[in-house]
């Protein structure tokens, strides 16, 4: 047998993954993502078996590991997870297709070199080529979920933004893939080298041994992010029901001062909520309003003595001291509120309350509860 640190690190994540990945299954936050996490792990076990020659130790043939190409299942899993991530909506059973013409073929050789052997004679040149086509098959449609799922966020982005409903956080979506991207490359490499080059094992072994520990960080990278940013999500979602329940009461339409253009501007940002959506500017809301930016700006100004900017922080902090000192809300994180609240950051949200207040927004919200 062959242990060495890598793969022993490899197959301690592996195991780590694979149990992460039932607790987020059981919990029930996001299906795909665990089955992802789960297939990954099992993936990384499946090679480690292999790099350990731990099979031949205890006499076991090559194929009871039931060599499968996985990751034609594990690429429409992960797509099937960034589009439930960002509620769209998809006709998923074409992108199983790939996996579920190859796995009979995988069973079918299975069953051949461990009981058919001498009735149905397959060389081990025919399989071995059989996989080799399947690899490359692999490899072209691992690269077209890859440009699908970023094609699928880049839209998501560029859409309106909805008050009635929560926009997902997705930078953090666009990062994972750029390192999935990186991972695919090194795992190309990797392929075609074996395929068309002639081998050496020192340099597969050390690429291949890069590849496995990227995708172990890479499990735990996606869990602890994907159950993090689901949870910032749900936690927007109740807020927003909340707080459309509470605007919907709210004295905002009984404003009686003056019809001076400010007030008019002033009474729709707040009662639309329109400091709400995070990417509202000058320029939209002099779109909004049929006015110049600079007609807006002077307003803002000699109304509030701040620029338009500031002059919307301001009503989200107020919005975020509303929601922070509410009980009902007590367990909720600082980062959903922010969000929630029309930041687009936690550390835009952190300066600027702490600009507005003198203090941050866990010690106005420790403070508030004195």
């Amino acid at each position: 047998m062959l242990f060495n640190p890598f793969n022993i690190f490899i197959f301690s994540a592996s195991i780590h993954g694979f149990i992460f990945g039932l607790i987020v299954l059981f919990s029930k936050r996001n299906k795909y993502l665990a089955y992802f996490i789960i297939l990954v792990s099992l993936n990384n076990i499946y090679f480690w078996f292999l790099d350990t020659k731990i099979t031949t130790y205890l006499g076991w043939n090559y194929y009871w590991l039931f060599p499968v190409q996985w990751d034609l299942l594990m690429c429409p899993i992960f797509f099937y997870f960034v589009s439930n991530y960002l509620r769209k909506k998809i006709e998923r059973k074409y992108y199983m297709y790939p996996f579920y013409i190859s796995f009979p073929f995988c069973l079918f050789f299975l069953f051949q070199q461990i009981f058919l052997i001498d009735v149905i004679p397959i060389s081990r040149t025919m399989v071995v080529n059989f996989y080799s086509i399947l690899s490359c098959i692999s490899i072209i449609f691992t690269s077209i979920i890859i440009y699908k799922g970023y094609k699928l966020i880049v839209d998501y982005q560029n859409e309106t933004e909805n008050l009635d409903s929560v926009k997902i956080e997705v930078s953090w979506l666009k990062r994972l893939l750029l390192i999935a991207m990186l991972v695919f490359f090194i795992w190309a490499l990797i392929t075609v080298g074996n395929l068309f080059i002639s081998n050496n094992d020192y340099i597969e072994r050390l690429a291949t041994y890069t590849l496995w520990i990227a995708m172990s960080f890479l499990i735990y990278w996606m869990g602890y992010l994907g159950v993090y940013h689901l949870g910032i999500f749900n936690q927007r979602q109740r807020l927003r029901v909340k707080i459309n329940s509470e605007n919907r009461k709210s004295n905002y339409k009984k404003h009686t001062g003056s019809t001076n253009r400010f007030n008019t501007i002033d009474r729709t940002i707040k009662m639309d909520r329109l400091y709400m959506n995070p990417s509202i500017s000058l320029s939209t809301a002099a779109t909004h309003f049929n006015l110049s930016e600079g007609y807006i700006s002077q307003l803002i100004n000699k109304h509030t003595n701040t620029n338009f900017s500031t002059y919307i922080n301001n009503l989200r902090i107020v919005e975020a001291k509303r929601i922070l000192i509410d009980t009902t809300y007590k367990d909720y994180t600082i980062v959903a509120i922010a969000l929630e609240a029309g930041f687009n950051s936690k550390s835009v949200f952190y300066s600027a309350f702490k600009k507005n207040t003198g203090i941050s927004p866990s010690e106005y919200r420790r403070k508030s509860r004195i």
